[in-house]
């Protein structure tokens, strides 16, 4: 008897811990899918700043002169290419002949290039490059990356109608809400020839602004290679360099099923868990449970210590097992964020520059007057107003009470924020909100604070900011 329930309980702390590594792999590859996606948005936002700067340069006859351009190889030439001396203050442009074009590239890439680092110093990663849409001339962002390249040796400028896809419109790129079907511009998997790594690139499409008519034009493609050390990488950043041994991780091409093998195994088990990163790629992975035993380094004495340790892995565990559930952070009635998610913000110093505090006015009397489901009601048509004026990937809408809302604003400045706030409040106002053919006026009071390091105090600040307003609408109100 004594052994059978020192069995029970073996395996009742054993299972519990695998669940808590299982959530933890979870958490790393949100993580690794976020800081992902994070690097394709950062590519799309610098390929439009760089055809904008293209389109004023050219319009304006502001490229700078071809003499600026020195024989490199046979057939080549270049600025700033001369590989003994490299400038690394500057990127690189190489071209197949004295092209306006290049020129004109060269300058609006060193412009972007430029501001980009003087305004987010340390925020993006520069080894990007942009490739003419015909592959005419290349320009790197990074010097440095542009040593061993030759047109003669290159597959994306014999053919590079095998890497690039045909683009959509701008229009249509531009307003597409969602990153994953941009992402699907990505190139297959290749072989780099420098490196001699099995890569792929997120691309970016920089378009042609000049001609009148909405089109599809591009001047080149922006992209951002992915060899395979590079996604190891990330996936150590992800993990906060604590990557289980026993994870079986694969980054595969949905399309004709290739892929890069991330871990140390990759003996495929027949069951595993799919992260789609975009309509292109997904990962693949999986936590094996007799692995997972092998290298647990708790697991041989778990049997002298599995009496005691039971009820309190029971309810640690389970407890943390909990709030890995979606059900523990989202509000089932208005589909924002509960105030638990506030915790993990903090717990992972997630940074968001500004807070919004809304209140809904008088929603007491909506409940005593007209019942709980009409105020359910308008508090899902309150949170909708909300929910469209963010941005889904960056931004987080809270219900931190019963009428109370919190919106936390990444990279937001205090005018766009003062905008943002103002336009709620102005559709939740003009939203015809009909009980039994009777107009029930909704409305809100706002305020805002700088989120700065502390989001307590910051949301207290938000708090004291609303009150304020409330009481000078009141103050106006008794004249």
């Amino acid at each position: 008897m004594a052994a059978g329930i020192t069995g029970l309980l073996i395996f009742l702390y054993l299972f519990f811990m695998y669940q808590r590594a299982i959530t933890q792999v979870n958490d790393g590859i949100n993580a690794l899918e976020s800081n992902m996606l994070a690097i394709f948005n950062d590519n799309e936002l610098i390929a439009d700043a760089a055809g904008v700067r293209y389109q004023q340069l050219k319009s304006n006859n502001l490229c700078g002169n071809l003499s600026d351009f020195r024989p490199r190889n046979r057939d080549e030439w270049g600025i700033n290419a001369e590989r003994s001396v490299l400038n690394p203050g500057y990127g690189t442009l190489i071209s197949r002949t004295q092209s306006e074009e290049a020129r004109c590239m060269f300058a609006a890439g060193e412009f972007v290039r430029a501001r980009m680092n003087t305004l987010n110093p340390g925020h993006y990663d520069t080894h990007r490059y942009i490739v003419a849409h015909d592959a005419h001339w290349f320009y790197w962002f990074t010097s440095k990356d542009s040593v061993r390249f030759s047109f003669d040796s290159s597959q994306m400028a014999r053919n590079p109608a095998a890497f690039f896809q045909i683009p959509e419109s701008f229009y249509d790129r531009l307003l597409l809400k969602d990153s994953r079907k941009k992402a699907r511009s990505s190139t297959n998997f290749y072989t780099d020839k420098i490196t001699g790594e099995k890569a792929y690139s997120l691309v970016s499409y920089i378009y042609d602004l000049s001609a009148g008519q909405v089109s599809n034009h591009i001047v080149g493609y922006l992209l951002y290679d992915f060899s395979k050390p590079e996604l190891q990488r990330a996936l150590r950043e992800s993990f906060k360099n604590n990557v289980p041994s026993e994870l079986m991780l694969k980054f595969v091409n949905r399309q004709d099923g290739s892929h890069l093998c991330l871990t140390d195994n990759c003996n495929w088990p027949t069951v595993y868990q799919v992260y789609d990163l975009s309509d292109r790629y997904e990962f693949r992975y999986a936590l094996p449970l007799y692995l997972y035993i092998l290298h647990d380094p708790m697991a041989s004495t778990a049997v002298l210590l599995a009496p005691l340790l039971f009820l309190l892995l029971f309810f640690v565990i389970r407890r943390r097992l909990n709030k890995s559930d979606n059900r523990f952070y989202s509000d089932a009635l208005t589909g924002s964020y509960t105030r638990n998610i506030l915790e993990l913000i903090q717990k992972h110093e997630l940074r968001y520059t500004t807070v919004l505090l809304f209140d809904c006015n008088k929603f007491k009397a909506i409940n005593d007057a007209w019942g709980h489901s009409v105020g359910d009601r308008a508090l899902k048509i309150i949170a909708q107003c909300m929910l469209d004026n963010v941005r889904a990937v960056h931004d987080l809408v809270i219900r931190t009470g019963g009428d109370e809302f919190v919106i936390l604003l990444a990279s937001a400045s205090k005018e766009d924020a003062r905008y943002i706030a103002e336009r709620i409040a102005m559709q939740v106002t003009q939203h015809a909100f009909t009980v039994e053919g009777e107009v029930v006026p909704l409305s809100v009071s706002w305020g805002m604070s700088t989120s700065a390091d502390n989001l307590d105090s910051a949301i207290q600040q938000a708090d004291a900011d609303m009150y304020r307003m409330k009481k000078g609408e009141q103050q106006e109100s008794g004249r």
